[in-house]
């Protein structure tokens, strides 16, 4: 009795060859919305176009761009520092307390369908929405949140919070945590969820404790879901514009202008498109970085354990 099994027709078109045209419309978008406007960036940050300066026509200039904003940009610099300064702080609150809150999640509640739906809640709000939410509710005159805080003297009867930049960035940062939390939450918790539970009741029948337990299994079994949350957090958070430009614009002053709206005033507010690619092109490579950064702590330390 001859058992060989004949393969499958799909699978023989596909080892011939014919996938190509199944995947050359997702090639071809992929080159003109991603590629293809890179590289025009990456041009453009090479050129000295202007549509307020009729003098600059857009001839190339090299690295000129670049050497300016690392050199003589002082606004650059405040801006990206800032940028740093938010997306740490944020990303950092954001993975404390949504791994706490996944942690209490999974250990302690049984019937987790109804409260992880009502995580969902703030995350699927778009970023615009959630700008003018909070605008209202945090408006000087009649925003109820500016009430409140009022009535129980945290804020003086003459200010406003957007309107204060002692307060403008905690105020950002705390709306962002608001709103990503639940993400963090979220993935942590589906993390946990798949995590074997033999090597707890190993370490429990070894007389493990539950701290022991915790630094020794838990965390060593959620690396790579931390690196990624971190990750998309970290590159999410980085080019944070929509909440920020809607609820200050950047302002009072600059004490809110992040890099993507340093980017956006360059470009559209001053029309310098060629220095503006090329601080466009500094987000893109502080991105690239760090994904860099975290896929190396990732996998050099995955391939150091199976050394």
């Amino acid at each position: 009795m001859n058992t060989t099994i004949q393969p499958s027709r799909g699978r023989f078109l596909l080892d011939r060859g014919a996938s190509m045209p199944l995947i050359l419309p997702a090639t071809v978008l992929v080159l003109i919305f991603l590629v293809g406007p890179f590289y025009y960036m990456a041009y453009t940050a090479m050129t000295d176009l202007s549509f307020a300066n009729p003098d600059q026509n857009g001839a190339f200039i090299g690295l000129d761009n670049f050497r300016r904003l690392v050199r003589s940009d002082p606004i650059f610099w405040g801006s990206f520092w800032l940028t740093i300064r938010f997306v740490v702080a944020a990303v950092a609150l954001e993975f404390v307390l949504g791994f706490f809150l996944a942690w209490l999640i999974w250990r302690f509640i049984e019937r987790q369908r109804l409260l992880t739906t009502l995580l969902l809640v703030p995350m699927m709000l778009a970023p615009v929405a959630v700008g003018l939410i909070w605008r209202l509710l945090l408006q000087g005159d009649f925003g109820m949140v500016s009430h409140y805080l009022r009535q129980v003297g945290l804020l003086s009867q003459s200010s406003a919070v957007f309107s204060t930049p002692s307060l403008v960035m905690p105020t950002i940062i705390a709306i962002d945590v608001w709103q990503w939390t639940p993400f963090v939450t979220l993935i942590i918790l589906a993390g946990l969820m798949s995590l074997p539970r033999s090597p707890f009741e190993a370490a429990t029948m070894d007389g493990a404790g539950p701290w022991r337990q915790f630094v020794d299994i838990l965390l060593p079994l959620m690396r790579p879901i931390i690196a990624l949350v971190l990750l998309l957090r970290g590159i999410d958070a980085f080019k944070e514009f929509d909440k920020v430009f809607i609820m200050t614009g950047g302002g009072p002053g600059t004490v809110s202008e992040l890099l993507s709206i340093y980017a956006y005033r360059v470009n559209f507010k001053h029309w310098n498109l060629g220095y503006g690619a090329a601080v466009s092109f500094m987000v893109y490579l502080v991105v690239l970085i760090m994904c860099s950064i975290f896929y190396k702590a990732v996998y050099w330390k995955s391939a150091a354990e199976r050394a």
